[in-house]
């Protein structure tokens, strides 16, 4: 038993020295390299992970060197253009710069580019309103019709007049100028045009719907503040009633459109700012003074609003040239200083 066990274990070592030497260990090493490249391509990367100064596997060394190394290269050139690709992202233009989405064509990445410029550019178009002139000179008139026509009288006047005729319109149209000039009502259709212009990648009412959303922010809030200083009772009872936020916000919205699409949208939104205003004192929720004082208000923020976000190059306004003397019409580019 003893002489079986030996004989064996001879055999063995011979085996394994014979198969360990010469050219039987280089074709050996040669295969199993073959065969981990093939099957766990990550093994060629482990050059690349390996940190500085520690050695690196040499499995291929003296089997297929050049094979290995034009792998390891081809591995590592697609992981650069993959973290490149990766990294990349869509040309991003400055909001005071560009026209329509930030990323077009990306509905989610550009409505989280809004959101986080809706602060900046509200702040913008609220410098450029009050020290606009046209505007300011809006928001004098207001103050100054507000207080002639409540100082006049008119105001009794025309309290009188309905209490002796009592409302002229019924329920129904009442209900229309309440919805159709409700704040709520011209900043949901705002957000619709928004967001439907972000997914038709549609640039003109994108600029209008945006322009629209700053504009009655800002035109909300200068109605809130003047409500809370001035402090006005309205005929229904209300301690906050000068100026009218739904004649300024009907009016606001109307401006914003007609300096958007011209007078073919622009005057029926205005004559249907008109009956708002009408409807507020037929209803009895304000004095005749609130609706025009809230009028001028949202023209004046509506207009400064809109040319604020007129389009511009480098800073100029884009104008109509014209030359009678020469016969040369186009565009001319202005800068006011």
């Amino acid at each position: 038993m003893r002489f079986v066990c030996l004989l064996f274990g001879v055999l063995a070592t011979a085996l394994v020295a014979t198969g360990c030497s010469g050219p039987g260990k280089e074709a050996m090493r040669a295969a199993m390299t073959k065969y981990e490249l093939r099957e766990s391509p990550q093994i060629a990367l482990a050059p690349l992970r390996t940190p500085a100064g520690l050695p690196v596997r040499t499995d291929a060394a003296g089997a297929d060197a050049n094979w290995f190394a034009l792998k390891s290269m081809q591995l590592a050139q697609n992981i650069e253009r993959t973290v490149a690709d990766d990294a990349a992202e869509p040309a991003y233009t400055p909001w005071r710069e560009r026209r329509g989405p930030a990323y077009p064509g990306d509905f989610w990445r550009s409505f989280g580019r809004d959101v986080k410029e809706l602060l900046p550019t509200v702040w913008d178009d609220t410098k450029a309103t009050f020290t606009d002139p046209m505007a300011m000179i809006g928001f004098g008139l207001a103050g100054a019709a507000g207080i002639v026509i409540n100082a006049s009288g008119s105001d009794n006047c025309v309290a009188n007049h309905f209490t002796r005729n009592g409302s002229q319109l019924n329920t129904f149209w009442d209900g229309v100028g309440d919805v159709g000039g409700n704040p709520g009502t011209h900043f949901a259709v705002a957000g619709a045009m928004y967001f439907t212009s972000l997914a038709r990648s549609d640039v003109k009412t994108y600029e209008v719907s945006k322009t629209l959303i700053n504009a009655l922010s800002i035109n909300g809030l200068t109605t809130l503040a003047l409500k809370g200083l001035v402090r006005t009772r309205s005929p229904n009872g209300d301690p906050f009633g000068w100026p009218s936020g739904h004649t300024s916000s009907t009016f606001c919205f109307a401006t914003v459109m007609y300096e958007a699409y011209g007078p073919w949208v622009g005057v029926p939104m205005m004559a249907f700012a008109s009956y708002v205003g009408y409807e507020r004192i037929d209803a009895r929720n304000h004095d005749f003074s609130d609706v025009i004082s809230g009028a001028l208000i949202g023209v004046a923020i509506g207009h400064a609003v809109s040319q604020n976000h007129e389009f511009r190059i480098f800073g100029m306004d884009v104008l109509p040239y014209i030359n009678p003397e020469r016969g040369v019409f186009g565009l001319a580019l202005g800068k006011q200083w």
